[in-house]
C-alpha cells in the first residue's frame, strides 16, 4: 500500500491550519476577543450603612479608617449610607470607627479589599475620656515647685481639658484643651506639710467628663533650714557663736 498520498494529504491539512492561524494573527478582526492582563488596584474602599438599634438611618455619622498614622473618612448621608475611598490594600487589619455626638462610638478591625462593606449600629450614650494617668514625684517638700504630668485617652480622639484638685485647698480649674493621649505637664508648689490625695479628671469638647483619678502625695515633714532661728539662738547663747568660730579655725 502506498502511503505517499496519505502523507501528502496530512501535510496539506497541517499547512492549511498553519496558514489559518497566521491569517488570524495578521488580519485584524474586530469581533475577535483577546485576553487582557488583570491589574489589581492598590487602593480599596469601605461602604455600608449606619443605623440605630431600631433600624433607623443615622445621618452625619463620621466613619474613619485608620492606617499608617493617618486616615480616610466620610459622613453618612440621610439614608445612612457612607463610602470611604483611597484606603491602601495590605495584609493587615485596620482600625475603623463610627461616631456621632449622642451615640457611643463603635470600633472594629477590618481587612480592607477593593470593595469592602460593613454596616454600623450605634447605641445612644456618650463616650467620656478615660480616667487620667498621673505621673510625678510622690514625695516632696513644702515651698518647692514640682511638675506633674497628666495623660488620658478620648474614644473619639477629641481634645481634652483637665481639672486638678491639688488636695491642699487649691485647684487648677479647667485647663486649656490638649490633644488626646498627649502628656501634659503642669507644675504646682506645695505650701503645707501633710499627706495629699491629688485628684484629676478630664472632659472632651462635648463636655463629657471622665471619672476621677487619685494620686497620693506625701510632703516631707522636714522643715527648710531656718536662718532666723539660728540668729535667735546666737543672741540667747552668745558662746555658741564663739564655739563655732573656734571649730571653724
Amino acid at each position: 500500500m502506498n502511503n505517499k498520498p496519505v502523507m501528502l494529504y496530512k501535510t496539506l491539512v497541517f499547512g492549511v491550519i498553519i496558514l489559518m492561524l497566521i491569517g488570524f494573527c495578521i488580519i485584524p478582526n474586530d469581533k475577535a476577543y483577546s485576553i487582557k492582563s488583570i491589574i489589581l488596584s492598590d487602593y480599596g474602599s469601605l461602604s455600608g450603612y449606619v443605623n440605630d438599634i431600631s433600624g433607623s438611618p443615622i445621618e452625619g455619622a463620621l466613619i474613619r479608617v485608620h492606617f499608617h498614622e493617618t486616615y480616610e473618612e466620610d459622613y453618612s448621608d440621610s439614608t445612612g449610607y457612607y463610602l470611604v475611598t483611597n484606603i491602601p490594600i495590605c495584609y493587615c487589619m485596620k482600625n475603623t470607627s463610627c461616631s456621632k455626638e449622642g451615640y457611643k462610638t463603635e470600633w472594629v478591625l477590618l481587612s480592607i479589599a477593593e470593595n469592602t462593606t460593613y454596616d454600623f449600629v450605634l447605641t445612644y450614650g456618650n463616650n467620656p475620656p478615660d480616667k487620667p494617668n498621673i505621673y510625678g514625684p510622690i514625695r516632696g517638700k513644702p515651698g518647692v515647685e514640682y511638675v506633674y504630668e497628666f495623660k488620658t485617652r478620648d474614644p473619639e480622639d477629641d481634645d481634652v481639658s483637665y481639672y486638678i484638685e491639688w488636695g491642699d485647698g487649691t485647684n487648677s480649674g479647667w485647663t486649656d484643651y490638649y490633644p488626646s493621649e498627649v502628656m501634659v505637664a503642669i507644675s504646682h508648689t506645695w505650701d503645707k506639710i501633710d499627706h495629699y490625695p491629688l485628684r484629676c479628671k478630664a472632659k472632651d469638647v462635648h463636655s463629657d467628663e471622665s471619672d476621677w483619678s487619685t494620686f497620693p502625695i506625701c510632703i516631707s515633714k522636714n522643715k527648710l533650714f531656718d536662718f532666723n532661728l539660728l540668729e535667735r539662738l546666737f543672741q540667747k547663747f552668745p558662746y555658741m557663736e564663739v564655739f563655732l568660730r573656734i571649730i571653724k579655725t
